[in-house]
Parts: C-alpha cells; sequence; structure tokens
C-alpha cells in the first residue's frame, strides 16, 4: 500500500519508525514523541542533520506516513529532488498541514528566496501548532544564511544529529527489523555472514536483503546460511 500525499510523492510501506534503530539516547526520545499519539506527535519541530545514508529520510518519510495513517494531514517534500518544482513558492500554503517534512534543506539553503520562504512557513505553522520536520547534512549554525528572521526561527527547532550504526548487533537488529516488515525471518547468522562479507553500511546491506528476499520469494524457499551463500555466490 502507498500514501498519496500532496505534491504527488509516494511513501512505502517500508517508511515506518519500526525499522528504525536508535542506539542513541536523544535519537531515541525523539523518536518516541513522533510517534506519540496526538496529530502530529510532538509540539516542537525537529531538525535531523548527518551524513548520507543515516536515516534523515527514513525518519521524514516514517514520520509524515504515520500522521497520515493515523488520519491527520501531512506532506514530505525532498528539495533536492529535480523532478519536482523546485521554487521557494511551493512552501507557500504547507502550513496548514499537521505535519510538515522538508528534506534536504541545505540543498537550497544559500538561496535568499528559499530562506525568506522557509522563514515565513515556519512562522505561520508554528502559529498553527503544526510541527516542522527538516534534515540536512551540516548543523543550522553552518547554514549560510542572509535572512536574520531565519536564524531565528530556527532557535525553535530540536536539532538532533544521526550517526551511521557501527556496532555489529545494532545492523543486524536493523537488518532483521527490515526482513520482519517485508515478510520473512532473517536468521541472526546470515545477518553476521552478509554484514562480513560485504559492508557494514546499511545502505548496501539493506540492497543484499533485496536480493536474498526476492531470491527466496522466486526459489519458495526459506532463507537460511547454506540458501544465503548460495545465492550471493552466482
Amino acid at each position: 500500500m502507498l500514501i498519496q500525499l500532496p505534491l504527488k510523492i509516494n511513501l512505502p510501506d517500508t517508511a515506518c519508525f519500526e525499522t528504525f534503530v536508535a542506539p542513541d539516547a536523544s535519537v531515541a526520545l525523539t523518536l518516541s514523541r513522533l510517534q506519540s499519539a496526538d496529530s502530529a506527535g510532538l509540539n516542537q519541530g525537529v531538525y535531523f542533520y548527518g551524513a548520507s545514508a543515516v536515516g534523515k529520510t527514513h525518519l521524514l518519510q516514517a514520520a509524515s506516513r504515520a500522521v497520515s495513517l493515523r488520519g491527520g494531514r501531512s506532506v514530505y517534500f525532498p528539495l533536492k529532488d529535480k523532478n519536482l518544482p523546485l521554487i521557494p513558492d511551493v512552501l507557500k500554503g504547507l502550513e496548514v498541514m499537521d505535519l510538515i517534512c522538508l528534506d534536504d534543506v541545505d540543498h537550497v539553503i544559500h538561496q535568499p528566496a528559499w530562506q525568506i520562504a522557509l522563514q515565513d512557513l515556519q512562522a505561520k505553522s508554528s502559529a498553527l501548532g503544526h510541527p516542522l520536520l527538516l534534515s540536512g547534512r551540516m548543523p543550522m549554525s553552518l547554514w549560510p544564511t542572509s535572512v536574520p528572521e531565519l536564524r531565528d526561527a530556527m532557535f525553535t527547532l530540536l536539532p538532533v544529529e544521526l550517526n551511521p550504526l557501527t556496532e555489529i548487533d545494532d545492523l543486524i537488529l536493523a537488518l532483521q527489523r527490515h526482513a520482519m516488515i517485508r515478510g520473512f525471518d532473517l536468521p541472526k547468522d546470515v545477518a553476521k555472514f552478509i554484514i562480513k562479507r560485504f559492508s557494514t553500511s546499511l545502505e548496501e546491506l539493506l540492497a543484499v536483503l533485496q536480493m536474498l528476499e526476492q531470491a527466496t520469494l522466486a526459489e519458495q524457499r526459506r532463507l537460511t546460511l547454506p540458501f544465503a551463500k548460495l545465492v550471493l555466490a552466482r
């Protein structure tokens, strides 16, 4: 099932909090607030920042999808997607949404017109009690802003840094959660094997997991270590 949102952006079923592993206590607390039962999940906006492939997009999509599934109105907008209308006016009117998720903000934040549009959106959405979730690579303190009002507006957001998973047990847990959402079991010995053989990058490991899932479906076999070795040796 796909959730159809404004701007014609579809969010997949795998965009959910259940598959995200947060070993850091501050990140875990923020996720708990995002999953709370009220319409938007939190009273304060959040800015997730960190390197590529640490889960920023995952969390914004999960939050947007969760609000939609609860009957609320949410929007997810990837600001580096060149297939979408990348003009500041696209932010106009979004303040009426229960939750506004803007991914890769630092892709446009160097442009004064976007700074003004973002400051205006933050002011209006805050007045309505509708949180803003943003993501980017750099801390807000490093944004090349020329609009003083934007810096003041962004002080209301909670900055949360995301880091790559480095512990093997955390990677195994993340892979097992993704497998569960996809509808199959990932034995721990198989997870250890693919981590040792391929990578500690979760993004790369998920690509391997998808390959194994397709093989189990095609051959109607349960995922075991011998079968995984056979598939990945091809």
